[in-house]
């Protein structure tokens, strides 16, 4: 599936989604083994936060990947990003 992203941070909030999916991890597990508050990893993954790149480290290790690959763009599993979208939640009303 060909993704497009307008800016770096774009494409890190995605990864960090994809590959906490790729590994069937939720937020609040993520959270936990990287030691961050289960809203701060919310924040990440929603934009409102950016995280440092000593955090940046912590999430790819505990992702099990190297660090740069947050910041590649992939040909990504189209039935990973399905859940992805499936999976998005909107506080609006």
């Amino acid at each position: 599936m060909k993704m497009q992203f307008y800016s770096l941070k774009d494409l890190l909030i995605f990864n960090i989604k994809y590959y906490r999916f790729k590994n069937n991890m939720s937020q609040e597990k993520l959270a936990e083994l990287c030691l961050f508050t289960p809203r701060y990893m919310t924040d990440i993954e929603r934009g409102k936060h950016c995280p440092t790149i000593d955090k940046i480290e912590v999430i790819a290790k505990n992702l099990k990947i190297e660090p740069y690959e947050l910041f590649q763009h992939h040909k990504y599993d189209e039935d990973i990003v399905v859940k992805i979208v499936k999976n998005r939640q909107y506080n609006q009303k």
